[in-house]
C-alpha cells in the first residue's frame, strides 16, 4: 500500500508518518514539500520523497499516477481548498475526503456559526462587525486555519486600533472573548456518521491568550461529540474533523470552531489507542497504556516561559508531574531530522 503525505515538514505530517510506519508496516510512504531542505532534513518516516512547487496540483496528479499512490493525504490547509477543488482528478485516492463545498462550510467561521445558531448548539456572542464589539473580544479571520491572524482584544485601547486596522474588512468575525478551558473533540468520519471520536484538553497554548495546543490530555464530555454529530449530519461531512470548545467554570460548554483536516493535537488520541485511520487502511492492534499527555517540542519550552513571565505555574507543575507520561509529538532523539525540520520550516 503507498500513500502520499505532505508537507512533510510541518509537524502534523511527521506524526502521522510516525504512526502509519509503526502500525503498517507494509506501508509506503512517499511524502513531499516544496522546500528544498527536505532532501536532506526530514522525517525518517519518509520511505520516498519528492520536491514540488507550493500547492502544485499538476505534481501531486503525476505523482499519484506515477506511482500508483493509493491514498493522498495533504495535511496544510490551503492546500486542501485547492486539492479539493479539483477533486474529480485525483480519482479515487481521494474518496475518503468529503467535497469542497462541504469543506468551506465547516472551514468558514461564519457559516459555521449561522448553523450552529440554526441547530441551537452554544456559541460565543458575535458581532456583526469590529464597530459594534465590546472588548474583551477575539478578531479572526473567516477561514483561516488554528490561530493565525487571531487578536485578542483586551482593553479599549486595543479595541480602538483594531477598528481602525479592519475597518472595512469583510471577511472577519467578531466575537466576545469566552473564559475557560480549551477542550475539543477530534474524529474520523464517514457520511456525516462519527466512525472514531477522542477528546482531548489544552494544558497549554500559544499564544498564552488562547492558541494552538502544545500540552495536551485526555478529556471527555459527551456533549462534544453531541454537538459534532449535530452538524455533520446537517452537512453529511466525510474525512477528519477537530471540534474547538471552551469549557467555563460553570460548566458551559461553547463552540469555538471546526478545523475540517487533520489537526495539531492529532498526537495525543494516536498515543492514547486511537486509530483515525482504521476505516481507511484497516485494523492494528491496540495497546493498553497508561494514558499519555504529548506535546509539541521544543515550542512547548518557550511557551512555558512565557507562562512563566505571566506567574501561571500551572503547566509546568502539570509537565513535572506527569513526566513519565509525557510524550513529544516528535522527539529528538529518536527522530532527529524530523525534530528540527518543523523549526527550519519557519525560518526558510
Amino acid at each position: 500500500m503507498r500513500v502520499l503525505l505532505g508537507d512533510i515538514s510541518s509537524y502534523k505530517a511527521i506524526v502521522v508518518a510516525k504512526f502509519l510506519k509503526e502500525n503498517y508496516p507494509n506501508i509506503e510512504i512517499h511524502t513531499f514539500d516544496s522546500r528544498g531542505f527536505t532532501r536532506y532534513v526530514r522525517t525518517k518516516y519518509s520511505d520516498v520523497h519528492h520536491i514540488v512547487k507550493s500547492d502544485d496540483t499538476k505534481s501531486y496528479i503525476e505523482l499519484i499516477e506515477k506511482y500508483k499512490i493509493e491514498y493522498f493525504i495533504p495535511v496544510i490547509n490551503e492546500n486542501i481548498k485547492s486539492i479539493l477543488k479539483n477533486r474529480e482528478r485525483f480519482k479515487e485516492s481521494l474518496d475518503y475526503l468529503g467535497s469542497y463545498e462541504i469543506f468551506e462550510k465547516l472551514n468558514n467561521k461564519k457559516l459555521l456559526m449561522l448553523l450552529a445558531q440554526k441547530l441551537d448548539i452554544k456559541i460565543p456572542k458575535t458581532y456583526k462587525s469590529i464597530d459594534e464589539a465590546n472588548y474583551p473580544c477575539v478578531v479572526k479571520p473567516t477561514d483561516l486555519s488554528s490561530s493565525k491572524g487571531v487578536i485578542y482584544i483586551e482593553t479599549q485601547e486595543d479595541l480602538e486600533r483594531a477598528k481602525q486596522k479592519y475597518r472595512g474588512v469583510k471577511d472577519l468575525i467578531v466575537q466576545e472573548y469566552v473564559e475557560g478551558e480549551g477542550v475539543g473533540c477530534s474524529m474520523y468520519v464517514k457520511d456525516g456518521n462519527i466512525v472514531t471520536s477522542y477528546g482531548h484538553r489544552r494544558l497549554a497554548e500559544n499564544p498564552i491568550s488562547g492558541g494552538s495546543s502544545v500540552y495536551r490530555e485526555s478529556f471527555e464530555d459527551s456533549r462534544m461529540q453531541s454537538v459534532a454529530k449535530k452538524i455533520l449530519e446537517h452537512w453529511r461531512w466525510r474525512g477528519f474533523a477537530m471540534f474547538e470548545f471552551k469549557l467555563t467554570a460553570n460548566s458551559e460548554l461553547y463552540l469555538i470552531e471546526v478545523n475540517p483536516r487533520i489537526w495539531g493535537s492529532i498526537n495525543q488520541g494516536l498515543q492514547n489507542g486511537v486509530n483515525y485511520f482504521e476505516d481507511m487502511l484497516g485494523e492494528v492492534a491496540k495497546k493498553e497504556l497508561p494514558e499519555q499527555k504529548t506535546y509539541l517540542s521544543p515550542l512547548f519550552y518557550f511557551v512555558l516561559l512565557k507562562y512563566l513571565l505571566r506567574f501561571n505555574l500551572r503547566p509546568l507543575l502539570l509537565s513535572i508531574k506527569n513526566i513519565k507520561y509525557n510524550r513529544a509529538d516528535i522527539s529528538l532523539f529518536n527522530d532527529p531530522k524530523g525534530f528540527f525540520s518543523p523549526i527550519l520550516r519557519k525560518f526558510l
